[in-house]
């Protein structure tokens, strides 16, 4: 049977529509958003995840109140791929910093960037009772170490682990209290908490090996690598960027635990609600 050029240009488009539908239905399969519940106590914290194909990197998203940082990493997923683990735990509309929870009528609360340690000094020191009588033991201890290593086994294969974090960045200023009674409220977190001041060592100074500041770029908006190719890339940028040392203080952080095994890890750190400015900075990133 001998076919019309008609006929065979109708039959090609078929295949191309019918090879098309197969591939996007492929794409779709591999797109996920799914959730993992973790029992901690009397309450439950979900780990998200999602994925989609594209750049071989994971973005982790640990505070759950630092939404610009969240929202800037869906962003760059959903342009480039990837996958981003971030926590949910949070009971109403507001979103916490820190995750609580009750076990034997008694409430605990720790910051979900402070448990990524082998020390089990470190990491009691980072869990407080809130409510009840209960204390920081074995059990609490356990449990807070499964949350730890679960968001921990979803990152750790990848070459590339981008940490999305936000910023207050408040000027300090004198608070007053009581009559003649002043407080001293320290400036907040930014890259200059880096910097020795006063001949004083920070715990974030003496685990600093190099940094660079730009004073054209904000404080709030910085990097802190743990290897010294991205901190030389970032310079070359004229990006403000940290570079962690290879004994920092273990504080429990993420960025330490990386660093104990030789992960290539880059925290992308900006100011609350400027999602514009941290999507900026991982184009940066990923546009190297």
């Amino acid at each position: 049977m001998i076919l019309s050029k008609n006929a065979i240009h109708i039959f090609c488009n078929i295949v191309i529509l019918f090879v098309s539908m197969q591939l996007n239905e492929v794409n779709c399969r591999q797109n996920t958003d799914i959730k993992k519940m973790i029992l901690l106590g009397e309450d439950t914290v979900f780990l998200r995840i999602y994925t989609k194909p594209g750049k071989n990197m994971v973005y982790a998203h640990v505070h759950e109140n630092e939404t610009a940082s969240l929202e800037a990493g869906l962003k760059m997923i959903e342009k480039y791929g990837g996958k981003l683990v971030t926590l949910e735990h949070s009971s109403d509309s507001i979103k916490n910093r820190n995750i609580r929870f009750t076990y034997r009528k008694t409430t605990y609360q720790f910051d979900p960037n402070r448990i990524y340690t082998a020390d089990d000094m470190v990491l009691k020191k980072s869990i407080s009772v809130v409510a009840g009588s209960g204390k920081v033991d074995y059990i609490i201890l356990k449990m807070v170490k499964r949350l730890a290593k679960q968001i921990w086994n979803e990152i750790k294969e990848y070459p590339l682990i981008v940490a999305l974090h936000n910023n207050k960045n408040t000027p300090a200023e004198c608070t007053n209290m009581w009559f003649f009674w002043n407080r001293m409220e320290p400036e907040s977190y930014n890259i200059t908490s880096y910097v020795k001041k006063n001949d004083q060592s920070s715990d974030s100074n003496k685990s600093c090996a190099e940094i660079y500041i730009n004073p054209a770029v904000n404080n709030s908006e910085f990097f802190i690598v743990t290897q010294k190719a991205d901190f030389d890339m970032f310079v070359r940028k004229k990006y403000s960027v940290v570079l962690q040392n290879a004994n920092p203080v273990d504080d429990g952080s993420m960025s330490v635990f990386a660093t104990g095994f030789g992960k290539r890890y880059i925290n992308s750190e900006a100011k609350h609600g400027r999602v514009i400015e941290q999507e900026a900075m991982l184009e940066l990133l990923l546009l190297e």
